[in-house]
């Protein structure tokens, strides 16, 4: 894949400029640089520091100096603009994507800005900023980004828990806490502390380097981490120990030799106070300065490890499995499926719109997705006559295809019917001729029926190493309250490598190339709960394509992952490796229960939401379709709850998960011959689906479904598979009110 040509944001401070080295170190090149400042004054060198809810200031009057230092073109302008907009989402109207930017917001003085670049640089077509865990920074500049035509990078995204790089994690000396700022020491990054606005740090923490090497480096950064701990929570205090709480800032001076070419050398310090115990640097006399020579090349900026430990461990462990003999499985290519029936099923909390078609729109895949929309917003218009309801209280679609080949032509169309921030998650895949004859497009809509205020969503448009970035018009996750818990919905995931959005692959036998890549995409679903802050999974679904031989195998690992990652296993971390309490701890209170493993850094299932000894694997199913995106062989769609208690129950054709004792999802394994399928439909409509509590109803069936027969959601597939990799002739997801 062809590297990125990138226009680096720069503040000066440590995590903009190292972010440059994660640039070249992933094979991009940095063509400018470009900075915001405050209004700059003529009458004196002094920094001018102002309060931006955006943008580092302090230090701003060494800004020019980069250019020289880095030989890479700087571009600057000043900030004219306030924090208009201090949402923690951005909500530029995305209608308006072409305009320039001319609201009075601070954020909008990018787009002049990285207009001017880009037009001095055609070729660029990427930005990077420094962004860490600040959804308030990163959204922003998504934004900006997205307006303007550029690939956002945010390198830095999720850091503190990402799984360590090799290096670091074979270094006994290293800081757990300060991880960053070790890997910045490793390929000789110097930043220095020039504001200080905690109280557990003080004036003596200026001109630190946080990112020193060996004994003077590691002295710096156990002072701060011991700071950090006497005032941040245990589960703040990664981030606190990197100044993302605004608890220091820094002046990068120096790194290694690949990009910076000479170093900044400061010749006058003074010491500033202002408000509230905050301490700063004024700099005068700046200057570049030549280097002495380094070894250091790309290959020795750290990149986290791809997997978190219990996937690696998962990964190491591959099953036993060899390929199993061909199936009689295609069932459906020789049957005729008819129109699925477009239903409509309302909850308390949500109305499901199933199985939109619109073959009479045309025969193109983008005017059936546009006859789908017509029909979509005709159906909103009538869900409420008391709470309209558009398609901006869209949670969740799950759109099929009869080619992946269409994908371009349907997501040129879905993309204009969601132009707010946080647009529904979504699932796509592609069913071949198991979808009616004519039609190219099916889609599926869960709309939330409460208030737009109480929905949380994730929508992270920046490459990273945390997990695939969603440049298209779907969130990764959306969540909204139900009877007192809130249900977590999160778009399908397949095995891409988040920092270069390619498939992953072992480059080994194509059982151990589909083993890491189902283990990757499952962290990938995994990483995005626990961002959502999911305690219990509702179900999960994987869907697969392969070869008559390679399928069942196929279903069997994604089972094995799936039970894997569902059992109970007990802690391995010792109380040696985590923060030990001193005279000062014990003094003012502080209690060693407060910083073990669990506070500080939570897994995902948590079973402490479930009784001790009660089963803990929640339902699953994998069915087999026609293709998925980017020519992928698996794809994990799950369903999260957060919740306070969870209680799954197994029975031989039945699992399900209650949360609260109020919602409850079912997974219904249906094992009955071809013939009688039609008959346990009816029994199961009977038993479950005459609930006025029940939300969702989703099919998935190898044969068609006789018209009037399923009230729900209908998923042709070529095969179903159940727990242990079970061959059924259907499996059902349920959602109702317990």
């Amino acid at each position: 894949m062809p590297g990125l040509n990138v226009i680096a944001l720069i503040s000066g401070g440590k995590d903009s400029l190292y972010s440059i080295l994660h640039c070249i170190r992933n094979g991009h090149r940095v063509v400018a640089l470009a900075n915001l400042h405050p209004e700059l004054r003529t009458d004196t060198e002094d920094d001018e520091d102002i309060d931006s809810f955006m943008y580092q200031t302090i230090g701003h009057s060494v800004i020019p100096l980069y250019q020289e230092a880095l030989d890479i073109p700087l571009y600057r302008a000043p900030i004219t603009g306030g924090a208009v907009d201090t949402a923690r989402i951005y909500r530029h109207d995305a209608a308006d994507q072409s305009a320039e930017g001319t609201s009075e917001d601070e954020t909008e003085n990018l787009v002049p800005l990285l207009r001017r670049v880009m037009a001095a640089h055609p070729e660029a077509n990427a930005v990077s900023a420094g962004a860490i865990l600040s959804t308030y920074q990163r959204t922003r500049i998504e934004n900006v980004a997205g307006r303007l035509g550029l690939v956002p990078l945010a390198w830095l995204w999720m850091y503190p828990s990402l799984p360590a790089p090799g290096e670091r994690e074979a270094d006994p000396l290293a800081i757990k806490e300060a991880g960053l700022l070790e890997d910045m020491a490793g390929c000789g990054c110097d930043a220095r502390i020039i504001k200080v606005a905690s109280g557990g740090l003080d004036d003596g923490f200026l001109w630190e380097s946080v990112s020193g090497s060996e004994n003077t480096g590691r002295a710096v950064r156990r002072k701060i981490v011991k700071a950090m701990g006497r005032f941040a929570a245990p589960e703040d205090i990664r981030g606190a120990v990197l100044g993302e709480g605004g608890e220091y800032e820094t002046l990068a001076i120096d790194g290694p030799g690949f990009l910076w070419k000479q170093r900044i050398e400061i010749e006058e310090r003074e010491v500033g106070t202002g408000e509230g115990g905050v301490a700063f640097m004024k700099l005068k006399g700046a200057k570049c300065v030549p280097k002495e020579r380094d070894e250091i090349t790309p290959q020795d900026v750290r990149r986290p490890a791809l997997l978190d430990t219990p996937f690696a461990a998962a990964l190491e462990e591959m099953p036993e499995l060899s390929p199993s003999g061909s199936e009689t499985r295609r069932l459906t290519a020789s049957l005729a499926w008819s129109i699925c029936e477009p239903h409509h099923r309302h909850s308390n909390s949500t109305w499901t719109i199933s199985n939109l078609v619109a073959p009479e729109a045309g025969p193109g895949a983008d005017e059936q997705m546009n006859g789908i929309i017509t029909k979509a917003e005709a159906a909103l218009q009538t869900i409420s006559e008391s709470t309209p309801r558009s398609t901006e209280d869209i949670v969740f679609a799950t759109v099929l295809l009869r080619s992946m080949d269409d994908f371009a032509l349907m997501n040129n169309v879905y993309v204009s019917l969601f132009k707010k921030p946080n647009p529904p998650a979504r699932v796509t895949v592609a069913c071949g001729d198991a979808l009616p004859s004519n039609v190219k497009v099916m889609v599926s809509f869960v709309v939330d029926m409460g208030a737009r205020s109480s929905r949380q969503g994730l929508h992270v448009q920046s490459r990273s190493y945390w997990a695939p970035a969603n440049i298209g018009p779907y969130s990764q996750a959306m969540s909204i309250p139900l009877q007192g818990s809130r249900v977590v919905y999160i778009a399908g995931q397949i095995p891409l490598e988040p920092a270069s959005m390619e498939v992953a692959t072992a480059g080994k036998s194509w059982v151990e190339d589909f083993y890491l890549r189902a283990v990757l995409s499952l962290q990938h679903l995994w990483r995005i709960g626990d961002a959502m802050q999911v305690d219990w999974w509702l179900g999960g679904v994987a869907f697969l394509t392969g070869e008559d031989k390679s399928i069942k195998t196929q279903a069997k690992i994604a089972w094995h992952l799936w039970k894997k990652m569902h059992t109970r296993v007990e802690s391995s971390e010792s109380d040696d490796e985590w923060p030990q309490l001193d005279a000062w701890d014990i003094k003012y209170g502080r209690r060693g229960e407060e910083l073990t493993p669990e506070s500080v850094s939570s897994t995902l299932p948590k079973f402490s939401v479930l009784d001790e000894g009660a089963p803990t694997i929640s339902p699953f199913l994998a069915v087999e379709v026609d293709g998925l995106p980017r020519g992928s062989d698996i794809e994990w769609q799950g369903l999260g709850s957060q919740c306070e208690t969870a209680a799954v129950e197994s029975k031989t054709d039945c699992v399900s998960t209650t949360v609260d004792d109020k919602y409850r999802y079912i997974g219904l394994e249906v094992t009955t011959s071809q013939e009688y399928l039609e008959q346990s439909l009816r029994e199961i409509m009977d038993t479950h689906c005459q609930n006025k509590g029940l939300a969702q109803a989703v099919l998935y069936t190898t044969q068609p479904v006789p018209e009037g027969l399923w009230n729900g959601q209908v998923i042709p597939c070529r095969s179903v598979w159940g727990r242990e990799g079970r061959r059924l002739t259907a499996g059902i997801a349920l959602q109702e009110l317990a």
